[in-house]
């Protein structure tokens, strides 16, 4: 064999053997290190929502608590009360309050973006509401309502700021969260509860932003009955209080814990989970979850294996059939310089 041809077949062997060893040796470096991103990003977008959610409670504690010291509410609550007593809502005395106190405090009920606020006396009598409601005229303490959300609203709220789970308004047709604060006048001594209902839509803003995780990815939250706390994305019809979850990430979430791990999903379909609880905040026991479908997280890996294959054949190819077309050329001239 002549030297020629052994430099050819020494350059084809070098040139396949080295794509041989650095398609996999690419990607080994390559893979880690897009997990690591895609994971990372999971982590930064549970991490921001996380902190959304927890300013979110912690600004509606603040608001209520400035309410319920607000000198609107402390003029008015026992004015408002005084009157239901006197009279009952028919009574002159009591709509010449309401004409006074209403429409400011409706001013502060859009300001503000609630959904109702409540004026409720110490003996449990709902003197007030900017919207007249199934609870206005009823009593808290004993009444038809003193089981629910709002009952209890009041009873713990009578001495702190209190804070209800996710409940449903009949009045809004959606659901809500009620906040309550004590109400003191001057000289320290309790008037009743002021008690607000705020909008769902408040967290779903949050939740429905989604930016950058694909077609697959939802943010949740789930309480520690193991019942969602918001929309499924997936599901068309309403899951808040009604679809159940019990996975190994909520699971491991309401024990306490934070982390990022590949988990079957309520769907049953392999997941990119990154989960913590919600801590701080106060009055609900929640957990976040974000996540998004593994195939969909994992897909540019897929993506840079399919591609060093087959850029792999193609170089392999290529030099096979450029060393035999030229191993054949030579050949045959080899074959003419012997006939001649």
């Amino acid at each position: 064999m002549k030297t020629a041809n052994k430099i050819l077949i020494a350059s084809g062997i070098a040139i396949c053997t080295f794509f041989v060893i650095m398609g996999p040796l690419s990607y080994k470096i390559l893979v880690p290190a897009m997990k690591s991103e895609i994971m990372n990003h999971l982590i930064s977008v549970r991490e921001i929502k996380k902190l959304q959610i927890q300013n979110f409670f912690h600004e509606r504690y603040g608001d209520v608590n400035i309410l319920s010291k607000n000198p609107l509410v402390v003029q008015s609550l026992p004015r408002f009360a005084n009157a239901f007593k006197s009279g009952g809502f028919d009574d002159p005395a009591y709509r010449q309050v309401d004409t006074y106190y209403g429409p400011l405090l409706e001013h502060f009920l859009r300001q503000n973006g609630y959904n109702n606020i409540f004026l409720v006396d110490t003996d449990g009598n709902v003197v007030f509401g900017v919207k007249r409601d199934e609870y206005i005229g009823t009593n808290l303490r004993k009444g038809e309502y003193s089981s629910f959300s709002i009952g209890e609203i009041f009873k713990e709220g009578l001495n702190n700021v209190k804070f209800s789970d996710i409940t449903w308004c009949e009045e809004a047709k959606d659901f809500i969260f009620m906040g309550g604060a004590p109400v003191y006048d001057l000289s320290n001594k309790l008037l009743g509860i002021v008690i607000v209902e705020i909008p769902y839509s408040k967290i779903d803003a949050f939740l429905s932003q989604r930016d950058g995780l694909g077609d697959t990815g939802e943010i949740y939250i789930v309480g520690d009955d193991n019942f969602m706390r918001s929309k499924s994305s997936f599901i068309p019809q309403n899951t808040i209080l009604k679809l159940e979850i019990n996975t190994e990430a909520t699971r491991d979430a309401l024990r306490g814990n934070t982390d990022i791990r590949i988990v079957k999903d309520y769907r049953k379909i392999p997941v990119l989970n990154a989960y913590t609880p919600l801590d701080n905040l106060k009055d609900v026991n929640w957990i976040l979850i974000v996540k998004i479908d593994k195939k969909e997280a994992y897909y540019p890996i897929i993506a840079l294996k399919s591609n060093l294959i087959i850029i792999g054949s193609i170089i392999g190819g290529i030099t096979g059939t450029y060393l035999y077309f030229t191993l054949r050329k030579k050949h045959h001239k080899n074959i003419l310089s012997a006939a001649s």
